[in-house]
């Protein structure tokens, strides 16, 4: 175990809050809800086992519920986040609350975050990172941080003390035999693995472990057939309502990723793309001069393909002091027609005569934005702040929006780990399957129309690759956010009258 530790103070820049006072030893929490109450460092790790722990002042009370979190690189993807807990009591007896987290690799923009879910009150006195099983050579030549402009500050590298490290042993005792379990486990495993894949290839020379590229891999390495290759299976398509593997390989999607120039591949955002796609001419919503709506579109080329098609959209993305706080820093926020355009799959001409671009908080849908034919978003709805304020918003977008009979085909995020704990409140919520089903039966109770479309396991292996953070992003149709395995799923309700 390591004795070093990375340790910054609230007079660093290289820590934030949106919520607090940050004075010269001090950043001062009060009354703070539904907001950051520290961010940072953005420093560079290396693969291992760390501790991250944020010190208050034992001069003031402390008071709120609370989240802790671990994300990384622009796109902040979360490597690990705790359960909301109440502040007072998990600080109590030591003046600080702490997160473990692992990293696969080395992880480039590492970032502590203490979310101020509900009243918090505080007075912060620094951020720790330990590193707990950490190679010392590749802390040397990989911690790395800085700010924002490209300024590089030296990291505050520390060395506890023989007290200080026979405290943090008390307070997680069993941390250092359970990781030595773990890796026995593992190696283990893999023992068993390697003695089985011998047996089979030496009942059968032929058998190898290929990459998609064609060279010879390792002997844990998977092959996953292209989909730009073997794309041509016809039969049923986008028949569930979560993102399925057998869809990537069908007819229609290898389609619809030429259509808008991109390649085949495995990401369950193209998946969302082409649900929405699909569903939305499925149902005759899209045709000429038919009038769609689409939120929290960013970057995305729907809007594009849709003005092809001879539709007339207004594409609307989140006001600016509110996508600045999470999409405008990793190039997905929108704030006009100009950044939208794909000549590629649209003529300019025909893309400023249909399109147009407005500004809409998904919490407060604009009155003006209403009688349109179709609405869309492609997982947004997720990001409005907790499980409750994303269902209002697809129910909204249905009566606000649309005119009788009108199409709504929203995408977002479904929880695979449970249908009990989740993610309620945040930047990112994770639906679950009763949260799913609660608004299916409330839009019908309004009389809307919900397409029949059933929650699957998924029929291939590929449905079961789980992408973890740092995300290689291929395959990605399932992932790991904090402590859950997530995916897409998609949700299509015609307007009743």
């Amino acid at each position: 175990m390591s004795n070093l530790a990375l340790r910054y103070l609230p007079s660093d820049p290289r820590l934030y809050t949106q919520a607090g006072e940050k004075h010269r030893d001090k950043i001062s929490l009060e009354n703070c809800s539904n907001i950051c109450g520290l961010y940072g460092p953005y420093v560079n790790l290396p693969r291992g086992d760390y501790y991250a722990s944020i010190r208050f002042s034992a001069a003031n009370a402390l008071r709120g519920t609370t989240r802790l979190d671990v994300c990384c690189d622009a796109n902040a993807q979360i490597i690990t986040s705790s359960a909301a807990f109440d502040l007072a009591k998990s600080a109590k007896g030591t003046n600080e609350t702490g997160i473990l987290f692992h990293l696969n690799q080395t992880t480039p923009s590492c970032q502590v975050r203490l979310h101020c879910l509900a009243d918090v009150s505080a007075t912060i006195e620094g951020l720790e990172i330990e590193f707990r099983h950490v190679d010392p050579a590749s802390i040397e030549n990989t911690v790395q941080d800085g700010l924002a402009d490209g300024a590089s500050l030296r990291p505050p590298l520390v060395r506890l003390s023989r007290a200080r490290r026979i405290k943090r042993f008390l307070q997680h005792p069993f941390a250092n035999t359970l990781h030595r379990l773990e890796t026995g486990l593992i190696d283990r495993l893999a023992s068993i693995a390697a003695e089985r894949t011998t047996q089979i290839r030496s009942r059968d020379p032929r058998y190898r472990f290929i990459k998609n590229s064609g060279e010879t891999s390792g002997p844990y390495q998977v092959w996953l057939p292209a989909p730009a290759v073997l794309g041509g299976r016809d039969g049923p398509y986008m028949q569930s309502a979560n993102c399925q593997a057998r869809d990537f390989y069908h007819r229609d999607f290898a389609a619809l990723c030429h259509a808008i120039g991109v390649p085949v591949g495995l990401h369950r955002k193209l998946w969302e793309f082409a649900f929405i796609w699909h569903h939305l001419r499925a149902e005759g919503a899209i045709r000429q001069g038919a009038r769609g709506v689409g939120f929290g579109v960013g970057k995305e080329p729907l809007p594009s393909l849709f003005a092809k098609h001879g539709c007339v959209v207004l594409a609307t993305d989140a006001p600016p002091d509110i996508g600045a706080t999470g999409w405008t820093a990793t190039g997905q926020h929108s704030s006009s027609l100009e950044e939208l355009g794909y000549s590629s799959i649209v003529l300019p001409e025909i893309f400023k005569e249909n399109v147009k671009f407005s500004f809409c908080d998904m919490n407060a849908i604009d009155p003006s934005i209403s009688d349109f034919d179709f609405c869309w978003s492609s997982c947004s709805f997720e990001h409005l702040g907790s499980i409750e304020k994303g269902l209002d918003f697809v129910v909204n977008s249905v009566e606000n929006t649309l005119k009788v009979g009108g199409v709504a085909c929203h995408t977002s995020e479904l929880n695979l780990s449970s249908n009990d704990r989740t993610l309620e409140t945040g930047a990112t919520v994770l639906f679950r399957r009763r949260d799913l089903e609660h608004l299916i039966r409330r839009l019908e109770d309004r009389g809307h129309r919900v397409k029949a479309l059933p929650l699957e396991p998924g029929d291939s292996f590929i449905d079961f690759l789980i992408d973890v953070p740092p995300y290689n992003h291929d395959p990605h149709l399932r992932l790991k956010i904090a402590e859950f395995v997530s995916t897409s799923f998609g949700i299509v309700v015609t307007r009743g009258g």
